[in-house]
């Protein structure tokens, strides 16, 4: 996952850091006039070692294969025909209420009638 987003897995980003605080150490215990300084250089230091190993990790790392590009392509179609399914379905049923519904207003429409009587003309 690191990977993926960084170009750096987790252990190489726990080596970066590991490395740049023994240097802020060092850096503290030698210089005798604004540590701070010197520790703020080797941190900034750091990060842009950082962000070119990044880059050129990013750079080099493969691209999605063939078949990972055609099986997330699959995963979303198969998502979509499962939408799909689901929208007839609801039609569907709209349709069978609409057909009801038009029934009973016809019912309503028609005055009453006893058996054996014919429709008016």
């Amino acid at each position: 996952m690191a990977r993926r987003g960084l170009g750096l897995d987790w252990f190489d980003l726990l080596l970066h850091a590991g490395v740049t605080f023994a240097l802020c150490v060092v850096a503290g215990s030698v210089a005798t006039e604004q540590p701070e300084a010197l520790i703020g250089t080797v941190v900034a230091a750091s990060l842009v070692a950082l962000g070119l190993r990044r880059k050129r990790a990013l750079q080099q790392a493969p691209g999605e294969t063939t078949g990972e590009v055609q099986a997330e392509r699959i995963f979303a179609l198969e998502d979509r025909v499962a939408e799909l399914e689901a929208t007839q379905g609801r039609t569907l049923e709209l349709e069978e209420r609409l057909d009801f519904a038009e029934r009973l207003l016809a019912q309503q429409r028609e005055p009453a009638r006893l058996p054996g009587e014919r429709p008016a003309p």
